[in-house]
């Protein structure tokens, strides 16, 4: 990482002050209303490649439009234009286009397969299937094949017989999902979901949910107020900051679970949902303490320090805090147990890292001020340091999937923010949104 000469972070006023601003700079940014079309085959045209370390080339892989039975012509659409998209941004397989396939769509069937013509444009592995029903029964069945052994491959899920119109999408992410487990050993990514909050009003950031495939936000939390850093909570609910009543607090769903005078931000759970890890003010500055999220008491200040302490992230087995800290001058990504002993600095770059989140594979993924340009870095508890992102604009607000293989993250290298993932290595990289808006700080869970 270059070092940079960027202002010192204004870590040293209150928090109640710096997160009102904060806020209020996020809810004048636009007015834009953060809905998005449909994922269309054009979202998924160009790959951005970082040069940076070697990894493995993607696999090309047709994907064959469905035979399509019935009289829902609509529907096979939808799986088609699903299923390719999938596959697309996998990040394992390049996709080839229809118009390059020579294969006789009448002959391909199920259980005929020409994989000369398969092979003869590139494809190593293959994927047909089969549509049928109408109105609110559909049944669908898909095959894997791998080209250059000429057999199929065994897929989990590749059948699924009268379901409902509304569960078409969820079964092709299954199937998907169930593909590339098949040939990497481990399941896709398709159909979890991703938070992020989103500017729709003067003085109004709303709660959003992404489905990882699906590519439509969907609204969450919408209280006429600015909400603000959202995590997934458990039975499925959100938690998230909120000046509702006027002041930053903590909530989950409708509820609100911190009650004193404090000003709060940045909560997470712990993996086993007993605790909160939250940053709060304490005496003019933030600190890391533990809440106990049946009551909203505090239990521990974690770090009490009389620099600023934010940010916390859980490693995935519990045992350890991520956070950002400003005691060594600008803020760097700090690390601790779980209970507050052995605090120490884990990046040594930089002048302004933030926005830390702790990966199941050890690494924590942060964003980094390089030059005048905010990027995507990953660090292990050594403190050594990977960029995963350069010279695409600026990136920002980096999450791990919850299988340690992509991050998530924000980007204004087509101009604004858009939602982009790509893979732990940084090499393959897509947009999961064709528009742009005023996002920020997503979190990724199942």
């Amino acid at each position: 990482m270059r070092n940079s000469a960027h202002k010192r972070p204004i870590l040293g006023i209150t928090l109640a002050c710096s997160l009102f601003l904060i806020g209020r700079a996020a809810a004048q940014e636009t007015t834009e209303q953060p809905v998005e079309k449909p994922g269309g085959s054009g979202l998924f045209n160009s790959i951005h490649v970082v040069v940076g370390p070697a990894a493995k080339e993607l696999d090309p892989m047709a994907v064959l439009d469905v035979k399509c039975g019935g009289g829902n012509k609509k529907v096979c659409l939808r799986v088609n234009e699903i299923l390719s998209g999938d596959m697309a941004i996998s990040g394992f397989f390049k996709v080839l286009p229809k118009d390059s396939f020579i294969a006789d769509p009448g002959e391909e069937t199920l259980q005929q397969t020409n994989y000369g013509d398969w092979f003869n444009i590139g494809a190593k592995y293959l994927i047909k299937g089969e549509a049928a029903g109408s109105g609110d029964k559909h049944s669908l069945e898909f095959r894997l094949y791998n080209v250059f052994d000429k057999k199929g491959i065994p897929v989990k899920s590749q059948s699924f017989k009268n379901i409902a119109a509304k569960e078409v999408t969820k079964a092709v992410h299954r199937f998907a999902n169930s593909a590339i487990e098949a040939i990497t050993g481990k399941p896709g990514v398709f159909g979890t979901s991703i938070l992020f909050s989103g500017v729709t009003g003067k003085w109004v950031k709303d709660i959003f949910g992404l489905t990882v495939g699906d590519n439509k936000p969907y609204k969450l939390i919408s209280n006429g107020s600015i909400n603000l850093f959202p995590k997934f909570a458990p039975a499925g609910e959100v938690l998230f900051t909120s000046f509702l009543d006027d002041k930053p607090d903590v909530f989950v769903g409708k509820k609100k679970i911190t009650t004193d005078d404090r000003h709060y931000r940045g909560a997470a759970f712990s993996p086993d949902g007993s605790r909160i890890a939250v940053s709060a003010d304490n005496d003019g500055q933030a600190d890391i303490f533990l809440l106990d999220p049946a009551t909203g008491n505090i239990i521990k200040n974690l770090t009490d320090n009389p620099a600023d302490d934010v940010s916390p992230s859980w490693s995935p087995d519990g045992s350890k805090i991520a956070f950002v800290s400003n005691r060594s001058g600008g803020p760097q990504v700090f690390v601790m147990e779980a209970d507050g002993s052995g605090q120490r600095r884990l990046t040594m770059a930089g002048t302004y890292n933030s926005t830390p989140d702790f990966g199941k594979n050890g690494l924590v993924v942060f964003a980094g001020m390089d030059e005048y340009k905010s990027d995507i870095f990953t660090v292990d508890l050594s403190g050594n340091i990977v960029r995963l992102t350069q010279d695409q604009g600026n990136n920002k607000d980096p999450t791990w999937s919850p299988d340690g293989r992509f991050v998530a993250f924000l980007s204004d290298r087509d101009g604004a923010w858009k939602l982009f993932i790509m893979t732990d290595d940084g090499r393959w990289q897509f947009p999961l949104m064709e528009h742009s808006g005023a996002y920020s700080t997503p979190s990724w869970g199942f």
